[in-house]
């Protein structure tokens, strides 16, 4: 921990300094020379010192002035090393990288930004090669869900349609400084290659929320409000399921069906 840093509420600061865990969560990474990595809310540094030497660039983004100075000098020798005083979410990756040259994200991230930092990530998901980020539990778990558990939903479909989705380990609340109210899980996210599915990732964005937000009612009533049932019986669909019954890949059917349909 760094000397005399008060962790932040405001920017959901929760810090991992236990050597044993921070080194297993540095092998799931596995980092190597001809990586480039982005770390979004490096804080005090702990999981960027067991990574920082080994990729070709490592770039760490941190909102908080106080431990961007620190990490500054921490690390200001390194010439590899590159620290931006930045909201992660007015980050552009193309200023880093493209689809040929992916880049690797890892963070542990502040509970109240894990939606809107992954919906950015996915909204440049062509630049990314993978994506390593602590969670709040209950989200990991609603990213890697599917129709035969609790937690799944929206989200689930959107992480499981975009990427390969792993939780890699639990975490327990004590390990965080300060420490939360709930357990987290590292994740892993591995992009799927899907080109030119622009608007089919749009229709799926469309059909989501309609459906899920009836997640308890069968599927039939809202689906005909869309299609045709000769547009629904060209899919086979069972229209006495409900959405949370529904696996990733009939939430695909319904979206090229759509797009095929205008």
């Amino acid at each position: 921990m760094v000397k005399n840093h008060i962790p932040k509420k405001r920017f959901g600061q929760n810090f991992l300094s236990d050597a044993v865990l921070l080194d297993k969560l540095a092998n799931y990474i596995n980092a190597s020379k001809n990586d480039f990595f982005l770390e979004i809310g490096p804080g005090v540094g702990g999981l960027t010192d067991y990574l920082y030497k080994k990729p070709r660039q490592y770039v760490a983004v941190e909102l908080d002035k106080d431990l961007v100075h620190n990490l500054e000098r921490k690390f200001s020798k390194e010439n590899n090393f590159k620290i931006i005083n930045k909201d992660i979410l007015d980050i552009d990756l193309k200023e880093f990288a493209d689809a040929s040259n992916p880049i690797r994200l890892i963070g542990n991230l502040p509970y109240n930004l894990s939606s809107p930092i992954l919906e950015w990530c996915f909204d440049q998901i062509e630049m990314i090669k993978d994506m390593h980020f602590m969670f709040q539990k209950e989200f990991a778990e609603r990213c890697a869900g599917d129709e035969t558990t609790n937690s799944y939903g929206k989200l689930s479909v959107m992480c499981k349609y975009l990427c390969k989705v792993e939780i890699l380990s639990e975490v327990e609340r004590n390990f965080f400084e300060p420490i939360p109210k709930v357990d987290s899980s590292f994740v892993r996210f591995i992009p799927k290659i899907r080109k030119n599915k622009i608007e089919e990732l749009k229709n799926l964005k469309k059909i989501l929320p309609k459906l899920f937000n009836k997640k308890r009612k069968k599927i039939a009533k809202t689906l005909r409000e869309i299609y045709s049932d000769k547009d629904l019986n060209e899919i086979g669909l069972d229209l006495n399921l409900r959405p949370d019954q529904m696996n990733i890949q009939q939430f695909i059917d319904l979206a090229r069906l759509k797009q095929k349909n205008g």
